[in-house]
């Protein structure tokens, strides 16, 4: 199975690590998940997107930003967008985390960040 996500570029990277440091040590913040679990041989590209970061949720091993893509939180598969910032692997703290510490515990808003994002297939 496959992945279609937009892949944060160098500086969008930058400008997000600046505005939210990590709190922990396995930085991640390469990009958002647009759709998972699609066929490898189905080669969906997502379009083009307006991305914003505009919310927080952190736990004591996992920090979480959420984001809107063309102005909507949700995903097609009804999960949440999101950027996993970072994490501490040595707590078995893995990225896919972030959709069930978002479920549990909600967001924070935050100052939208626009970032720039490219769609890509894996």
């Amino acid at each position: 199975m496959a992945y279609t996500a937009y892949v944060i570029s160098a500086k969008s990277r930058e400008a997000i690590l600046n505005r939210f440091p990590p709190k922990f040590s396995d930085v991640i913040c390469h990009h958002v998940t647009e759709r998972f679990g699609t066929p490898k041989s189905e080669k969906h590209l997502p379009a083009p997107a307006e991305i914003l970061v505009v919310g927080y949720v952190c736990d004591v091993s996992l920090e979480t930003l959420v984001v809107t893509v063309n102005g909507q939180t949700t995903r097609p598969d009804g999960m949440v967008y999101h950027i996993t910032l970072s994490l501490e692997r040595s707590k078995g703290r893995k990225p896919v985390d972030s959709n069930r510490l978002i479920a549990s515990l909600g967001w924070s808003s935050v100052e939208p960040l626009a970032i720039e994002a490219s769609p890509q297939v894996y």
